[in-house]
């Protein structure tokens, strides 16, 4: 063999983002139209990566008012060796309380 195959790392955990946390803008009623609102909220990993891994992520839960459509994209968004970013979306009339997700990442 011409390389050295590095074995790779896992971490897993879960996440809440919520009201209580500041910038949380997915409560209030967007504007008319599309009234686009976001929310990013950082991961940390309880040990580095030496390079940015591979992060894959799933909504476990939400609580959203019962009066509006669910609406939410998440993503995730600038992955480095330290952690990462999630980008909560929402738009039109929907209103987030909070959203529960979990999360993988493999890497070196």
């Amino acid at each position: 063999m011409s390389g050295a195959v590095l074995p790779l790392s896992f971490a897993a955990g879960a996440v809440r983002f919520d009201d209580s946390q500041p910038g949380w803008a997915l409560l209030e009623r967007g504007p008319e139209g599309n009234g686009v609102r976001s929310f990013t909220g950082r991961v940390k990993f309880e040990r580095a990566f030496n390079a940015p891994p591979v992060v894959q992520i799933g909504i476990t839960g939400f609580d959203i008012d019962n009066g509006d459509n669910a609406r939410l994209n998440v993503g995730v968004v600038g992955v480095d060796g330290e952690g990462f970013e999630v980008e909560l979306r929402t738009w039109w009339n929907s209103r987030l309380w909070s959203v529960d997700l979990n999360w993988l990442a493999i890497g070196h």
